[in-house]
């Protein structure tokens, strides 16, 4: 009997080969360019496979979904998306970017990482399961959206369409889309942070106006969104004054605590590469602020005559931009209602405007999950290692099957720490490609 290392082995060429092609096909999601050859390749693959497969239109890029039956009534969803970031300006890659260049033990192209890759890992690790084993232990579905690059605007309508019908029967799901650790061990993750973000625009007048003469009579926009900041944000305590921010913000249990302290960490390594000084002492604290921590971020602010010497005016308007990363059982409605109720008086005398432009809530799946153990087995079994990380720092669309769908979701990234996503020189190293395949294989094996 054929063994899957050396069915993997023995096909890498072929492997290779439909990775370049895929790759060349482009699939840029905010053009369009690509997306409709994109698609017919994969439906292709997913026909091979024995899958039942029906693209889904959408008011953005088709959604893939495909079907293939199994041995047991048991239906676990894998998830993906084929579109790909618009590439930049092709002078600053090394590489052609939508030709895929293998070098120095990495594959270089748009969407090598993120996530044609990691899209086609799980498909093949499928076709060599299929291969050596002759069919599948349980039902498969393969949801590949087209847009997860402009936002996943459309995904949460589509699944909530599909609820109903032709996804009733999932049991669970598992995403495979962002990056290992950086200490190149592959991760399991619960969860992840939300996030709810928000303009808010002061207006003081219809122009800039020169400081010597109307000084004292045209408030300032800058200044009414500084004392906006101080009904928002306690500076000395470092606490959000929002009301009723911090319901539904969760500790961490005792398996989490010691999931935590298992990850690893270099504060001096972390420092050196992002410039922070201010990192804890402990690895433990370190992961606590980003798992399970809320948090109140002004990621901008315009205003004003920035550019060199001084300029005598009185900015006419000010916009600031305010993230909050949302943790454990948040809820994005009551913290708007909260920010509502407390700018109540600023935005009825007119002297602001608040503008909702991200509204993603977090997702979290319990750490006492029967499925846990499996699904860290077959990471260790196909890579030799395996983490755990509670929640995803960063913010992903995950709470369509948690929410939706009403079932467990995990995420499984295949991707190396350093995959350079959404800029030059993207790209995943033939190991973490082929270690993907290798995932996927014994995640049917052990799931």
């Amino acid at each position: 009997m054929i063994s899957r290392d050396s069915f993997i082995e023995d096909n890498k060429a072929e492997f290779e080969k439909l990775f370049k092609k895929l790759i060349g096909l482009k699939g840029v999601s905010a053009t369009g360019e690509g997306i409709n050859e994109t698609i017919k390749l994969l439906q292709e693959k997913l026909k091979g496979l024995g899958a039942h497969v029906e693209v889904i239109q959408t008011a953005g890029s088709p959604t893939i979904l495909a079907e293939i039956r199994g041995q047991s009534d048991r239906t676990v969803l894998f998830y993906g998306h084929y579109d790909v970031m618009t590439p930049g300006i092709d002078a600053d890659w090394d590489t052609d970017p939508f030709t895929l260049t293998k070098k120095d033990g990495r594959f270089y192209g748009s969407g090598a990482g993120d996530n044609k890759g990691q899209l086609l890992a799980q498909i093949l690790g499928l076709y060599v399961y299929k291969k050596v084993n002759g069919g599948f232990p349980f039902n498969i579905k393969f949801l590949i959206e087209g847009e997860e690059e402009q936002g996943s605007k459309n995904l949460p309508f589509t699944v909530k369409k599909l609820s109903d019908n032709k996804l009733k029967d999932v049991d669970l799901a598992i995403v495979v889309d962002g990056s290992f650790n950086q200490s190149g061990q592959h991760v399991l993750r619960l969860g992840n942070r939300g996030a709810l973000g928000f303009q808010i625009t002061a207006q003081t007048g219809m122009q800039d106006n020169h400081s010597g003469n109307l000084g004292n009579i045209m408030r300032n926009p800058v200044l009414i969104l500084m004392k906006l900041l101080q009904k928002m944000y306690d500076f000395e305590n470092n606490k959000v004054l929002i009301p009723d921010f911090y319901n539904g913000v969760e500790e961490p249990s005792k398996t989490e605590i010691n999931w935590m302290k298992q990850l690893p960490y270099d504060k001096k390594s972390i420092s050196e590469q992002t410039g922070v000084s201010t990192l804890p002492d402990t690895g433990l604290e370190y992961y606590k602020k980003l798992m399970f921590r809320p948090t109140f971020n002004i990621s901008g602010i315009n205003a004003g005559y920035t550019a060199k010497g001084m300029k005598s005016i009185i900015p006419h308007e000010a916009v600031m931009k305010v993230e909050t990363r949302l943790v454990g059982k948040q809820d994005i409605q009551e913290i708007q209602i909260g920010i509502n109720n407390l700018l109540q008086d600023e935005i009825n005398n007119g002297d602001i405007k608040v503008h909702y432009l991200v509204q993603v809530p977090p997702c979290k799946t319990a750490s006492d999950d029967k499925d846990i153990g499996s699904l860290v087995d077959a990471i260790k079994e196909a890579t030799g290692s395996g983490l755990i990380e509670p929640t995803m720092p960063g913010t992903v669309p995950n709470y369509v099957w948690s929410d939706i769908l009403k079932v467990p979701v995990f995420t499984i990234p295949y991707a190396n720490f350093d995959q350079c996503n959404h800029a030059p020189n993207e790209n995943i190293t033939e190991k973490a490609f082929y270690d993907g395949i290798k995932i996927s294989y014994e995640l049917l094996e052990h799931l």
